[in-house]
This record gives C-alpha cells, sequence and structure tokens, in this order.
C-alpha cells in the first residue's frame, strides 16, 4: 500500500513537471514569433527612421500628410479655443512657455470597417 501512494506521488510529480515545462516552452516559442513578426512589419519603418535620421534637416525626405477633404468647414468656436487652451494649459508643468499657434482637427488613424463594427457592437437595443 505505501509503495502504491510513493509510486503515484512520483507519476503525479513528473506529470506537473513536464506540464509545466511544456508550458513555459510555448511562451517561449510564441514570444520568440511575435518578436520576429513585429521585427519584419516594422522594417521599412524603421528604414526611413534611421534614413532620415542620418541626413540634415533640410535634405530630410518630407513626412506623408494626410490630405483634409475641402468640403469640411474649419471654424473654431471661440468657446472651443478657449476650452481646449485651457485643457493644454491645465495639463502643462510650466504654462509659462506654452504658445498654442492653431487649433486643428487631428486626422482620423481607424480604419472605416473598425468603426463601423464598433458602432454597430455598442449601438443601443
Amino acid at each position: 500500500m505505501g509503495q502504491n501512494i510513493t509510486l503515484s506521488l512520483t507519476i503525479l510529480l513528473t506529470g506537473f513537471a513536464v506540464v509545466f515545462a511544456v508550458l513555459l516552452v510555448l511562451i517561449g516559442i510564441i514570444k520568440a514569433y511575435g518578436t520576429v513578426v513585429y521585427k519584419i512589419q516594422n522594417r521599412q519603418q524603421m528604414k526611413k527612421i534611421t534614413r532620415n535620421a542620418d541626413l540634415p534637416k533640410a535634405e530630410r525626405e518630407p513626412e506623408e500628410e494626410v490630405p483634409v477633404p475641402d468640403d469640411i468647414e474649419e471654424e473654431n468656436s471661440d468657446e472651443l479655443i478657449a476650452v481646449i487652451s485651457a485643457a493644454v494649459y491645465s495639463m502643462a508643468s510650466s504654462p509659462k512657455n506654452i504658445c498654442i499657434k492653431g487649433i486643428r482637427k487631428a486626422p482620423s488613424r481607424t480604419n472605416a470597417w473598425r468603426n463601423a463594427g464598433i458602432s454597430d457592437n455598442v449601438r443601443p437595443f
């Protein structure tokens, strides 16, 4: 009877050790795969950054700008400008050195399909 308990505990502990060892190996493989994929996806971006960093500012390639459609009105009311200015000044550590030169809407960086999915899933019944 004592031998059966000892054998059972040995098999149990060996099983736990094998399972955790395999889990650690899988975690390492997944992290390595993620690192490789990340580096491949950002290779083009890193080449452009390093190429521009070596050149003087006058010779650098121009950064891509998102064109703004003509049908968008760019009217900023005085209240909106005051609220944005107050938010900027409140977030700054030394507001004396801040000069707001202009206010414009940031370009949308999200995919239209993503926005449609989000609005479809969060719409009330």
